[in-house]
């Protein structure tokens, strides 16, 4: 396997494996699950993954898979990208959230950022990790050439091994009206906050989501984005991405996009979890006649079978969002511009995904018996995974059922009551 190191090469940046395929990619996370099984625990405590880890991601070329060919990456599909983070959540789901979230973000940086700005973020080397804490807060104060901004932005998942950061704040405009932004902020412009893993979490210890502090930063305006083009606009003008690339995957579009980030671990976190049950189910033998391996019995090959099923189901409509969101961005490149109901039923779609997710891990948790209950088993932290991203998706989904029907019945906010 080659560096990953890259040179400039005519304006661009040298692609690191020009003949890499996206089966071998996939290949490379699936060759990863042992390693990142043995380094659960530790990551878990340490509150990401390992510097190591983190160069072998770099020299398989994972921080690059959605990164266009011109700025050093490979410019593959959602569906090889899903395919890739799903297999590295099922080696292990706090790990793959830190890498999956830390990676994701390439694609708004292309869409919504200036070719100038987006060659900035991806310096010589071609590598670009950011999180993005979608949430505004903090507050943008407007000077000359752009704002100074403070504020704190926690859970920013995938911080880490970052080289930027995307925040999101608010300025107040004119009218007195708070206008959302996004920001992007070089690796020496935020604070990492040292208050993720030691286990000050239920699960998802290796997520790296800490806390991101901003002091009085300035950021230049070219560096800040509106964030209502990245989630209510229909994109008809296309974006900074589109121009720069002619790929629509830059359309950038978060609708769909984020909750697909949370969809692609829990699918790995559900298929991790369906190994575990099997190996349990293969070791061990019934507590009642017949005491046979419990492989063997009717009662496990049922919860398998179904647990199977679910979990299939997960990532079929997590591979089938990413087929339609490119199918969406080839309908917008031959004039068809979709509408904001094509993106957020896409947005709608992935955050039931990631409930079926949850419902098959949560089957064969509760299939297994109490020995799985204990600090460290990895069946009860994937169980615990699911839990904790309940929590977060449940916030989600009355809002996105809502914008999916409103959407389609014509409703603006103003006319709600």
């Amino acid at each position: 396997m080659s560096s990953n190191k890259t040179t400039a090469v005519a304006g661009d940046l040298r692609v690191p494996e020009p003949d890499l395929t996206p089966q071998e990619a996939i290949a490379r996370a699936v060759a990863m699950r042992p390693v990142l099984r043995e380094n659960r625990v530790n990551a878990a405590e340490e509150g990401a993954y390992s510097k190591e880890l983190h160069e072998a991601f770099d020299e398989a070329g994972f921080y690059r898979l959605v990164q266009p060919r011109k700025y050093g990456g490979y410019e593959f599909g959602l569906e090889t990208y899903y395919r890739v983070m799903v297999e590295i959540s099922r080696g292990d789901p706090g790990i793959g959230w830190c890498l999956t979230l830390g990676t994701g973000h390439t694609i708004p940086l292309v869409a919504h950022f200036s070719e100038e700005v987006v060659r900035e973020a991806f310096g010589e080397d071609g590598l670009f990790i950011s999180p993005h804490s979608a949430s505004p807060k903090g507050i943008a104060t407007p000077t000359d050439g752009g704002y100074r901004i403070s504020g704190q932005w926690p859970y920013s998942s995938g911080v880490t091994h970052s080289t930027h950061a995307l925040v999101s704040t608010v300025f107040i405009s004119d009218a007195g009206e708070p206008v959302p932004i996004a920001a992007l902020l070089p690796r020496g412009d935020y604070v990492i906050r040292d208050d993720w893993g030691a286990h000050v979490t239920m699960a998802l210890g290796a997520s790296g989501s800490n806390t991101v502090v901003l002091d009085d930063v300035f950021v230049p305006f070219e560096r800040t984005s509106p964030l209502f083009e990245w989630s209510y606009s229909t994109l008809e003008e296309g974006t900074f991405g589109t121009r720069s690339t002619g790929n629509p995957l830059y359309l950038g579009q978060i609708q769909p996009l984020y909750p697909a980030s949370l969809a692609t671990v829990q699918v790995g976190a559900a298929k991790a979890a369906l190994d575990a049950f099997e190996e349990t189910i293969r070791t061990k033998k019934r507590l009642y006649p017949p005491l046979v391996e419990r492989y063997l019995h009717t009662d496990a090959q049922s919860v398998y079978g179904e647990a199977r099923a679910i979990s299939d189901s997960a990532e079929a409509v997590l591979l089938t969002a990413a087929r339609d969101y490119e199918r969406l961005g080839a309908r917008w490149a031959a004039g068809d511009t979709p509408s904001f109901e094509d993106w957020v039923a896409l947005g709608n779609m992935l955050y039931h995904a990631c409930r079926l997710a949850h419902e098959a891990t949560e089957l064969v948790f509760r299939s297994v018996g109490s020995s799985v209950s204990r600090k460290g088993v990895a069946l009860q932290d994937y169980f615990l995974t699911t839990q904790m991203s309940k929590a977060q998706v449940a916030e989600h989904i009355p809002a996105i059922q809502l914008s999916t029907a409103r959407a389609h019945f014509g409703i603006e906010i103003n006319e709600i009551t």
